[in-house]
């Protein structure tokens, strides 16, 4: 009796998980929030400052590199915190293909930051971008991305 009991609602559980999956997802908007804004900004600038510090590093400032390690391990959590709003963003208002879509731009701005040309003055620009960040924590870093990662608001629309 209770064996035809368990597999019908094991059955039941099977069929009806993909509905209640599906129902949990957040409908698309759209847009992304001010916070996602943010975190998405972010994100690219990190992306960006990471591989400037490496390009930069030796040849014409030394220690960049490890300037941005530094910076980075000491910020983690909130970098893990941007970068999980940033993918909650993303698979809202990507549902099919947010991971191939989240990489093409990953990609997209990596290519760019590699394909910048190295010069004395733009690896001093970085390397000063970087000791502010180093005197002026997260903060800094979050108004340096509001400035240089303003495109943001061009690719996606802000929701009101």
């Amino acid at each position: 009796m209770r064996r035809p009991f368990l597999i019908l609602t094991l059955g039941l559980l099977a069929v009806s998980a993909p509905v209640l999956s599906t129902l949990a997802l957040a409908k698309p908007k759209a847009c992304f929030s001010a916070p996602e804004i943010t975190a998405e900004r972010e994100i690219r600038h990190g992306i960006y400052m990471r591989e400037a510090a490496k390009r930069c590093d030796g040849e014409y400032v030394k220690g960049t590199n490890a300037m941005w390690q530094k910076f980075e391990a000491a910020n983690g959590t909130k970098f893990k915190s941007a970068n999980d709003k940033r993918k909650k963003a993303w698979e809202r208002e990507f549902p099919d293909d947010w991971v191939p879509k989240m990489n093409h731009a990953d990609g997209r701005l990596v290519t760019f930051a590699r394909n910048v040309p190295r010069t004395q003055g733009y690896c001093e620009n970085i390397d000063e971008q970087l000791k502010e960040l180093d005197k002026k924590g997260y903060g800094g870093f979050s108004a340096q991305a509001k400035v240089v990662h303003n495109e943001v608001i061009e690719d996606y629309k802000v929701c009101n």
